[in-house]
């Protein structure tokens, strides 16, 4: 990193600009993690199943109840599909008209409105009003998906290129923190409801309108201090058409990925593995709901994940790293935790009367004896396995974690089990999402990342569609939430097959040659005046 950029980087305008941008992933997580994750999936099913009971007899019992929460849960999971579909439909066609019009930030600020108008909305919703529910819960998905994308696009114009890793990882890390963090709040309201003299119903329609709010209060440093990028039309001209114009660049994008043919096929690992992922974070707590857990266990097991996965993802991403002196110690407690917690969990399923206090004792207990047999002998047992994982070899081990996840949930029977699962998803959330994004990267000749990186955007928002779409189907077939869960093993399967199939040498090289080329191709067109001004 030049001097000069190294001053330009200390600048405080400079470090106040990617605070204040970074500060949207802590505005718009709030809505991910305290509504999409945690608190709606089971409100929703609560005032939606009555809905779906369909008595043989005069008496409603506990069967009818749990085939009306399946339905309830089934159709919950077709309308997250709908929601990203569209949302990944919109999204291209919705940033190509802020480029046109010069309007990213502006648009980004509309949409955060309108989405955290609606978010809060959610606080009026009773029981019955299951319709007005879904339709709510479809329209913010809708715009905090889009505004995501947007938010993202701002990156390369707020960030110097030599600091953008550092910026994005900063607003990733923020994402966690701030959603966290709000998640916490909410979720201490709900459990001292009842001192505060307040009905749980209301501590959760309490939640919804916090989210609105923290939304808006946290988008107005990026309003603020984070200027709106200069005008980029598409296709260097202004004439073209929004719609037109995002329909040209998705085809010019995909041609030119199918010239990248490792790049294509990693493209299509990690769209079916993320659907996997997806699924697991959207549906977790509709799961849980169904199989009547209640909503403290719920809201408690992802507050929990949402803590691990930060320290976890920071591990993660250190195992390929060769210069990383603690990575066969990392690379130990990942392989402990996945390797012991079943094992914990299934002694935990002895004792089905097992309270929260003593299961978080046993998830404490079982890291600290890992802790121990990572200093005694696992960083020295694994030193030399460690050395063979590179990156791609370490997204294939957290997706086949990963696997672990809803093969233990089809056999799901105790809270304390739902805990676990919750600890050891968050060991690989972050982790494999990261570093396959360094894969692409990898791929991609940084002088088309932008390109390539919007199409890459636009295949994340379809990831999510296909998992809950089977999971409501196979639902509605088998009427088991079970076998619902145990369908998203599929994803990370057919994940690893595909990624196995990657050649990264074969991949970098041929994004190598190509940025070479292109930089070639540049110096040529350049005139021998625009080369003297330049010397």
């Amino acid at each position: 990193m030049s001097s000069r950029t190294t001053d330009a980087i200390n600048e405080p305008s400079y470090g106040r600009r990617v605070l204040s941008w970074s500060f949207y992933d802590w505005a718009d997580h709030a809505y991910i993690t305290t509504t999409a994750t945690t608190f709606f999936p089971p409100y929703y099913l609560a005032i939606a199943a009555p809905a779906f009971v369909r008595p043989s007899t005069g008496v409603i019992d506990e069967a009818a109840r749990a085939l009306a929460r399946n339905t309830a849960s089934s159709v919950f999971a077709f309308t997250v599909s709908c929601a990203l579909f569209i949302a990944a439909i919109l999204a291209p066609v919705i940033g190509a008209y802020a480029d046109i019009t010069d309007q990213r930030k502006r648009i980004l600020i509309r949409i955060t409105i309108a989405g955290a108008v609606l978010a809060s909305s959610m606080f009026f919703l009773t029981a019955g009003m299951w319709i007005e529910a879904l339709l709510l819960y479809f329209l913010t998905q809708v715009l905090v998906n889009v505004a995501l994308g947007l938010n993202s696009s701002l990156l390369p114009h707020i960030a110097h290129p030599e600091d953008m890793n550092r910026v994005s990882s900063l607003g990733y890390a923020m994402g966690y923190v701030g959603g966290g963090l709000l998640l916490a709040l909410n979720t201490a309201v709900f459990l001292l409801s009842g001192t505060f003299g307040m009905s749980a119903d209301l501590a959760v329609r309490t939640a919804f309108l916090s989210v609105g709010i923290w939304w808006i209060t946290f988008m107005l440093p990026l309003a603020i201090n984070v200027p709106e990028p200069r005008i980029q039309s598409l296709n260097g001209t202004r004439s073209v058409t929004p719609l037109r114009g995002a329909l040209v660049q998705i085809r010019n994008t995909f041609r030119d990925i199918r010239r990248y043919r490792e790049l294509f096929k990693m493209l299509i690992a990690f769209w079916f593995y993320m659907e996997g992922v997806g699924a697991i974070i959207l549906l977790a707590t509709a799961y849980g709901a169904a199989l009547g857990l209640d909503m403290p266990v719920l809201i408690g097991t992802l507050l929990m994940t949402q803590m691990v996965a930060f320290p976890y993802a920071m591990m993660y991403g250190r195992i390929p790293d060769a210069s990383c002196r603690l990575r066969s110690a990392y690379l130990s407690m990942v392989l402990w935790t996945a390797a012991t917690l079943p094992w914990v969990g299934l002694y935990a399923r002895t004792k089905a009367a097992l309270s929260v206090r003593n299961a978080l004792g046993m998830l404490a207990a079982d890291q600290i004896a890992g802790i121990i047999f990572t200093l005694c002998l696992g960083r020295f047992l694994f030193a030399g396995m460690t050395k063979r994982i590179d990156t791609k070899h370490a997204v294939l081990l957290g997706l086949l974690i990963y696997i672990i996840v809803p093969c233990w949930g089809y056999y799901l029977t105790t809270k304390a089990e739902f805990f676990m699962i919750g600890w050891l998803v968050g060991t690989v959330q972050g982790g494999t999402q990261a570093l396959s994004r360094t894969i692409y990267a990898r791929l991609s000749p940084p002088s088309k990342s932008g390109e390539f990186f919007g199409f890459y955007g636009f295949s994340e928002k379809f990831a999510g569609i296909l998992g809950p779409l089977l999971y409501g189907a196979v639902g509605l077939i088998t009427r088991s939430p079970r076998s619902s869960i145990l369908s998203i093993a599929v994803f990370f399967i057919i994940g690893i097959i595909l990624l196995w199939r990657v050649d990264m040498v074969k991949g970098e090289k041929v994004a190598v040659e190509e940025e070479r080329a292109v930089q070639e191709a540049i110096g040529r067109r350049a005139s021998p005046g625009d080369r003297s001004r330049q010397g």
